[in-house]
């Protein structure tokens, strides 16, 4: 994509993942996530499961890139 650093931003989190990420460390549930930061329960399991896939890509261009 024109004028994005790829090389700085394809290993960030949104901050919206941040948030859900920084709940979920404090053992709050998908419900408990969902409700506090006003979002649906499935948008809340893609969040998570965006940050396993980029702590995975992280590990693996550890490793491979």
């Amino acid at each position: 994509m024109k004028g994005i650093d790829h090389h700085k931003s394809k290993f960030l989190l949104t901050h919206r993942e941040r948030e859900v990420f920084e709940l979920l460390v404090q053992d709050k549930t998908t419900r408990d996530i969902a409700g506090q930061l006003f979002i649906s329960e499935k948008t809340v399991r893609n969040h998570i499961s965006n940050v396993i896939y980029f702590e995975a890509h992280n590990n693996v261009c550890f490793f491979f890139c």
